[in-house]
């Protein structure tokens, strides 16, 4: 009798213990943390939202740029010429990489966030946005962009045409 009271508390114990490590998933909060950065070396770039550097290939987070032989391809790219050849601190986010294994981080570089640069210019659009740290400025910086029709936004919104 003793032991059966025994082995229900600890089962009741492991439950809880499970219960509130998985609480946040339960209500469906996610747990920010705050990543820090890494320094690399640009080698080159590969197209508009992706960078291949001495810590891996890299794909903007938050922005996606149109591919190539599309328009406002290649100003994309050479919008981040500026940071070939440079060292930049690659931050990171919740998701860690993409379905291609690619690293997903924000690009910075003298105190400047390409991902957001990039959707100001209208020369991407915000993409995959949820529960980023930069969600509110990539938005913000994307509707910029649409409001004083820069960009890929010239051609894409009636009022610009």
């Amino acid at each position: 009798m003793k032991w059966k009271r025994v082995g229900v508390f600890i089962l009741i114990i492991i439950i809880l213990g499970i219960t509130s490590f998985y609480y946040p998933y339960f209500v469906g909060d996610k747990i920010k943390v705050d990543y820090s950065s890494e320094k690399a070396y640009v080698v080159r770039i590969i197209d508009g939202d992706t960078i291949e550097t001495s810590a891996g290939v890299i794909r903007f987070l938050g922005i996606n740029t149109p591919e190539k032989g599309q328009n406002y391809s290649q100003e994309a790219t050479d919008f981040l010429k500026q940071i070939e050849y440079q060292q930049v601190n690659l931050v990171r986010d919740f998701e860690d990489l993409d379905k291609y294994k690619r690293k997903l981080r924000y690009v910075v570089y003298n105190d400047r966030i390409f991902n957001i640069e990039i959707a100001e210019k209208g020369l991407g659009k915000a993409y995959m946005t949820n529960d980023l740290i930069y969600t509110d400025k990539i938005i913000n910086a994307q509707i910029f962009a649409q409001e004083n029709c820069l960009g890929l936004w010239k051609q894409e919104l009636e009022k610009c045409k």
